[in-house]
């Protein structure tokens, strides 16, 4: 009898699944699954320009302002005239997923020891500072003048990065864009005993490299390289072009680290490493180049069009929804929506949140740059597959 049974049983689920056929119903994916599915170009964060910054210190903004004739003539102090909260305050309560670390180089240690533009002035130039004495690379957005910053040295910043990451593994990935600088104050100024920096000369661009190897030694899976979303692709670029970003689910709690370095350094740092086979950072490439998978176009309004075109094509573009201040001052909200509505993937920003004096302050609006219903990112509707409707990026914190 039971094996009567079984076959009953049997033949019956053979009729049923010739009588469906193709018309078998596969259970819907839910919202999170669906944006798991989504790849790296697919969506759009927030990050923040210049993110390790301190506003310039009151008296050397007045000092500057007082002696403009011995500037360059095309700066303007008011530029600098913005605050960033701490990197981890940016994860945590501005969602904020890409940041931007400048760094000097100091390999004998104490060159940014001695801040002197304070020495112009009469006052105590140095900075009392241990971490400055040690080599390595240092973290500041210029020396001498606009040196205040939430990390003195590299290794600081990431190791901060690095924990807060350990801590939340579901994060979205983070971008970390590192602009190798080379601002040099004392050929800007010449004559006035300021500092002499370094150039990225040669091979220099290795000191990055190897500090980002120092710190994540052991856990280099925690970083997205080239390599792996080359795969086995010829190149870089058509891996891109083709759609073979790797998905959200495949790296959350991963960084992402992106050279921002003239095209002397990037080609320093691509020698000898085509389509940057075994490093660890991306760089700002041309779009032709076989390195190219992150494009640099800050300005959304004058290349809107452009911008379009490259996401298009598969490229994730960095672009900026505000500079030098004149948004935050002016209340002037059509390159942010252009930023928003370009399609680029990276949009950047010195206001998450407004200026602090935009309630005391006529000079100061309540400009600032978030995303809507509290999203952390938002599906980027040029290339993202259809996502049901109510699906939002706000789970991976």
């Amino acid at each position: 009898m039971k094996k009567i049974l079984n076959l009953l049983f049997v033949c019956t689920a053979l009729l049923l699944f010739i009588a469906c056929g193709d018309d078998i119903i596969e259970p819907e994916a839910t919202c999170e699954e669906q944006i798991e599915a989504l790849q790296l170009n697919e969506y759009k964060i927030l990050g923040s320009h210049n993110s390790y910054r301190i506003k310039t210190p009151d008296h050397i903004m007045a000092f500057m302002k007082s002696q403009s004739e011995l500037l360059p003539e095309d700066f303007d102090p008011d530029s600098w005239d913005y605050d960033h909260s701490t990197i981890i305050n940016q994860f945590d309560n501005f969602d904020i997923r890409s940041i931007e670390l400048d760094l000097y180089r100091d390999p004998s240690g104490g060159l940014f020891y001695n801040r002197m533009g304070n020495a112009l002035m009469g006052l105590d130039f140095e900075s009392h500072e241990p971490k400055l004495k040690e080599p390595g690379l240092k973290v500041l957005h210029f020396p001498d003048f606009d040196y205040e910053t939430h990390y003195l040295t590299f290794k600081d910043a990431l190791n901060d990065v690095k924990a807060w990451s350990e801590s939340h593994p579901d994060h979205l990935p983070i971008t970390i864009l590192v602009e190798a600088k080379e601002d040099n104050p004392d050929a800007m100024l010449p004559g006035f005993g300021l500092t002499k920096t370094l150039p990225f000369s040669d091979n220099a661009v290795e000191e990055i490299e190897e500090e980002i190897d120092d710190v994540f030694a052991g856990d280099m899976d925690r970083i997205i390289r080239p390599d792996d979303v080359r795969g086995s692709y010829s190149t870089l670029r058509s891996a891109v072009t083709s759609g073979a970003w790797p998905t959200i689910k495949k790296s959350k709690g991963k960084l992402i680290f992106v050279l921002m370095g003239t095209e002397d350094i990037n080609n320093n740092y691509v020698n000898g490493h085509s389509s940057l086979r075994n490093r660890n950072m991306f760089i700002f490439a041309e779009p032709e180049q076989e390195e190219a998978a992150f494009l640099k176009i800050d300005n959304p309004v004058d290349n809107f069009n452009d911008i379009q075109d490259y996401v298009n094509q598969g490229f994730i573009v960095r672009t900026q929804a505000d500079s030098d201040t004149y948004e935050a001052r002016s209340g002037d909200t059509y390159r942010r929506e252009q930023a928003f509505a370009s399609g680029a993937q990276i949009i950047c920003t010195d206001y998450y949140q407004s200026d602090v004096r935009a309630g005391s302050s006529a000079e100061w609006s309540n400009y600032s740059v978030d995303f809507p219903n509290n999203q952390m990112a938002l599906i980027n509707g040029l290339v993202a597959p259809t996502i049901d409707d109510g699906c939002e990026i706000a789970e991976f914190r």
